[in-house]
């Protein structure tokens, strides 16, 4: 280059000499390349998550409370996830269904009406249904989302779509139905999200801990989805702001994660639902055990109570 230019031999001196800086190396990036800095992102390993599943001795293990399903909806297909909530929102993924079919026909909303009203047994026998449901009604599909919710009920079913803006509160229930006659309910996705990655995290069973079972719907394939995104900082005109990317892979499981979280977080603020009190006054049943595969410790030291909850019926 011309003497007085910047040349590639002084571009790779300073980068070499920034690699090692983010401070520098986003400047570098930035004045250099011309290019929008973007961080590494914040994520978790799906590997860990999937090694840590476990063989639950019923569908829905003694500890759990209540019952949610979240559910995503797609161009070709519905899927839901129904994860089970204990003290401190301690989590049992219970179920992950996919149904495929043409969501303008009224015959793949009828199946789904059919898997959302089935029960799924506790470990003392007990019989538990969904007490609530989110459904993604931000897609193609906002019409006959709002249909189900009406068909299955409007209290039960509750059509959901992510929040404009930035760090808002996981639900933000709505005091009054819509022009369309429900409760359309706002999520803080990335509020969502950051609590979820962070709950991942956690290493010993209790409030927060994740669980999921040994089982063909939770295979290798859906841990990645679960863990699909990333949280990047970006910066734009010298501005910084967080973003949560999935950088094109599939993050359908993450999102029924979400809106089952919606689900549970609706039951406690506006339905009156206490995980905690229901959880210290249930003693376990001499007849009941729950068994788990490592690294799960055995739960029976946690007082209890046995009655039936209205929870546990829906």
């Amino acid at each position: 280059s011309p003497n007085g230019w910047y040349s590639w031999r002084d571009a790779v001196a300073d980068f070499l000499a920034a690699k090692d800086d983010p401070v520098l190396l986003k400047d570098w990036t930035n004045t250099v390349l011309g290019e929008t800095w973007q961080e590494a992102g914040e994520t978790v390993d799906h590997e860990l998550l999937y090694q840590r599943r476990e063989h639950y001795s019923a569908p829905v293990p003694w500890s759990v409370e209540v019952l949610t399903a979240g559910i995503d909806v797609q161009d070709d297909r519905v899927e839901f996830e129904v994860v089970g909530w204990g003290a401190g929102e301690e989590s049992w993924s219970v179920d992950y269904v996919r149904l495929y079919g043409d969501l303008s026909r009224p015959e793949i909303w009828q199946i789904l009406a059919d898997k959302l009203r089935q029960s799924y047994r506790r470990d003392d026998g007990v019989l538990m249904n969904l007490a609530q449901v989110c459904m993604d009604s931000g897609g193609h599909f906002t019409d006959e989302v709002y249909a189900f919710s009406r068909k299955l009920g409007i209290d039960w079913l509750i059509p959901i779509k992510g929040a404009s803006q930035a760090g808002k509160a996981i639900a933000t229930f709505p005091k009054t139905r819509n022009r369309k006659g429900v409760y359309l309910t706002l999520v803080g996705t990335d509020t969502a999200k950051e609590l979820i990655y962070q709950r991942y995290r956690i290493q010993e069973p209790g409030a927060g801990y994740c669980h999921w079972p040994v089982k063909d719907c939770f295979d290798e394939d859906y841990y990645k989805q679960a863990t699909a995104e990333e949280k990047i900082r970006k910066y734009k005109h010298g501005v910084a702001h967080f973003e949560w990317d999935a950088k094109k892979r599939r993050n359908e499981a993450l999102d029924c994660r979400v809106y089952a979280l919606t689900a549970v977080r609706i039951l406690q603020q506006h339905r009156g639902l206490d995980l905690e009190q229901l959880s210290l006054n249930r003693p376990v049943p001499e007849t009941c055990e729950e068994v788990q595969e490592k690294p799960a410790p055995s739960l029976e030291n946690r007082p209890r109570r046995i009655s039936r909850s209205s929870y546990l019926n829906g």
